[in-house]
């Protein structure tokens, strides 16, 4: 047996391991396509009839930068500009615990105990407050300035011509907490888990939009979903 023979045997042995490594790969490359075809969001590129409207759902705390840019300064005027076509959904939460002991619930806030009854009081105004316009306008008023909740509640309750003495007793009280409980279960449910406060959802999903466009620009993005856009989506 020569030896160029065997190195011609070597090498079709080679070659033989080489396409097949080849093989493999393309068909993880394939398996991976059509996987992420059929998986990808499918909310993803959807259009909504004016009729439809939208539910835009926002998970947020009362002393946190981002939370207070986005509610004052692109939620209240995309809300003032096409409030018919939008049904709000506030949740104030965020990255905080709940934590029950002998019937006592307690919280711990990313910005400490001020941001907890602020928190407290911002699920109050959301429960007794009806008017969406008035209680998104009472919410962006305080979270403006949320480091003193006793005070800017007063202040936003009579900007909004609301009795604000309800709202101090209800965050003070059991039931304060108990809302704020019932926020953090459906904060603490979300799918994907909150990695950033504000989260945004629109129409109960995160996969709508990205939430990075929606943070950059919550009217260009709501407004890109309709078919039609809103007469006020242009302003």
């Amino acid at each position: 047996m020569d030896k160029d023979y065997l190195e011609r045997g070597y090498l079709s042995k080679m070659n033989c391991k080489w396409r097949l490594l080849l093989a493999v790969v393309i068909i993880l490359i394939l398996c991976g396509t059509t996987y992420f075809i059929y998986n990808r969001p499918k909310e993803q590129g959807v259009k909504l009839k004016l009729s439809d409207g939208i539910k835009i759902s926002v998970y947020y705390e009362a002393l946190c930068p981002d939370s207070k840019h986005f509610v004052s300064r692109q939620l209240l005027p995309l809300y003032q500009k096409i409030p018919q076509h939008i049904t709000l959904d506030l949740i104030p939460y965020g990255k905080a615990q709940t934590i029950e002991n002998e019937g006592a619930i307690n919280f711990k806030c990313q910005h400490d105990e001020i941001e907890c009854y602020a928190n407290k009081i911002h699920a109050c105004v959301i429960d007794m407050v009806k008017d969406p316009l008035i209680q998104l306008n009472y919410v962006a008023c305080m979270i403006r300035n949320n480091h003193n909740p006793d005070v800017i509640c007063k202040i936003c309750g009579e900007e909004n011509k609301v009795d604000f003495n309800p709202i101090l007793n209800c965050a003070k009280g059991n039931e304060g907490s108990l809302l704020l409980k019932e926020h953090g279960i459906k904060t603490h449910a979300l799918n994907p888990a909150a990695s950033f406060i504000p989260t945004v959802e629109l129409n109960n999903s995160q996969n709508i939009v990205p939430l990075s466009s929606i943070l950059k620009n919550l009217q260009d993005a709501v407004c890109g979903l309709f078919n039609d856009k809103p007469s006020g989506c242009d302003d």
